[in-house]
């Protein structure tokens, strides 16, 4: 299975910000930021237990990637990444797992940074990205941003009987 890299980041740049590769002293600030995403956009009961793993198997056993922009201690965004096969195929494909930016930062380039990141893997690897927006929130500027970065979306999801966020 190929694996996915920090190394393929694109280099900082005065147009966008630095995405860098989480460390376990980042673990912290992302399940703070992840109880943020879920209020947010959570669609199910939130497990802390559960983010916690999915951050540490990211960072320590290189099963993902988890970028992140900010120094330890000031996150201001992060991106997760896993590598995914369809039930169909041996073949791989980047899944996007989840983009956040904590709103304080939401007018920065930030969430195109983290969209850069994600595209810089699926060119690197020569695999598909799959990135979405599940979200009922700012749902249109999301998509205008998505469009931008990456065209036309393939698809769409539709959420019954829930909703999601708790805001």
């Amino acid at each position: 299975m190929p694996t996915l890299s920090v190394a393929a980041a694109p280099a900082a740049t005065s147009r966008l910000p630095r995405v860098r590769l989480a460390t376990a002293a980042d673990i912290e600030q992302i399940l703070c930021m992840g109880r943020a995403l879920h209020k947010e956009n959570g669609l199910m009961k939130l497990d802390d237990r559960l983010i916690q793993e999915m951050a540490e198997s990211a960072i320590l056993d290189d099963e993902g990637v988890f970028g992140v922009i900010g120094e330890v201690g000031h996150l201001e965004g992060m991106i997760l990444l896993q590598l995914r096969k369809y039930w169909y195929s041996q073949d791989c494909h980047i899944e996007e797992l989840l983009n956040y930016v904590k709103p304080e930062y939401r007018k920065s380039r930030n969430a195109t940074a983290l969209i850069e990141f994600a595209k810089s893997q699926s060119n690197k690897l020569g695999i598909p990205l799959l990135i979405g927006i599940v979200s009922n929130k700012n749902t249109e500027q999301k998509m205008k941003l998505y469009q931008r970065r990456l065209g036309p979306p393939s698809g769409g999801y539709w959420v019954f009987n829930g909703k999601t966020g708790s805001e």
